[in-house]
């Protein structure tokens, strides 16, 4: 009867470890509806000339000059895109910015996801940036190198702006925030950051964004119950096996 005592002891424990350890997807965006940018969702460009550039926008893949697919969605109906039309005309600094909806609650160990790609054998240097801003708020500032409040930088695809350095096949990018002093609201943010950009520019093509995913390191509501039923019913078993020790 002690075997049972102590397994249920340790089934015990180990549920707590679950509450304390175990995470859930807070939310996932799929961009699945092309031509609708996804609630929540704010585009702001910056680029050179941007007043009659294209801001992101969501469609149902990478197409060709005679407007064939030839990159699609990495799962889904459609995906996030933002390419060299963000200067409207001529050459310029690219500066175009995707934010998120407010995420409540931001901690150290929240993790994002998602998956990006521009199209195979691009002759053009593309670069792509993931911030973080605290608060409510959508300030990329004012001009085409400024970032507002989303100093925070937690991912650079292709840094150093070069040709081939972009991922021409969906790849998947992840991390985990850390340093914060404790709950925080905020937003994150794709930042197109491309000098020499444009139609006439050396740099700046195509990428497309999809599968993004914030998943947070507190368990959700109804896991936490659930978990939380099954420990009383492992200790009322346990109370039961006592009980029937002692009559014994």
């Amino acid at each position: 009867m002690k075997l049972s005592a102590i397994a249920s002891k340790a089934a015990i424990s180990a549920a707590f470890l679950c509450i304390s350890t175990s995470s859930y997807a807070s939310f996932t965006e799929g961009f699945n509806t092309p031509g609708v940018l996804p609630a929540g969702w704010v585009t702001k460009n910056l680029s050179t000339r941007s007043a009659i550039g294209n801001p992101w926008w969501v469609a149902a893949g990478i197409e060709d000059e005679f407007g064939d697919i030839v990159v699609g969605p990495h799962a889904g109906n459609g995906m996030a895109l933002v390419n060299y039309t963000s200067v409207s005309i001529g050459s310029g600094t690219i500066n175009n910015w995707l934010i998120s909806p407010v995420i409540t609650g931001l901690r150290n160990g929240d993790t994002f996801s998602f998956y990006t790609t521009t199209v195979p054998g691009s002759e053009y240097a593309d670069r792509l940036e993931f911030r973080m801003s605290t608060g409510s708020g959508t300030d990329v500032g004012s001009t085409t190198t400024s970032v507002g409040s989303f100093t925070t930088s937690l991912i650079s695809v292709n840094p150093g702006l070069e040709v081939g350095g972009y991922p021409e096949d969906w790849t998947k990018y992840t991390v985990t925030l850390s340093g914060l002093s404790g709950p925080v609201d905020g937003r994150v943010a794709f930042r197109y950051f491309v000098y020499n950009g444009g139609r006439l520019g050396d740099n700046s093509n195509i990428i497309g964004l999809d599968d993004f995913s914030y998943v947070s390191a507190v368990p959700e509501p109804g896991s936490v119950t659930m978990l939380l039923a099954g420990v009383g019913v492992l200790a009322g078993l346990q109370r039961r096996r006592q009980k029937a020790q002692r009559a014994a």
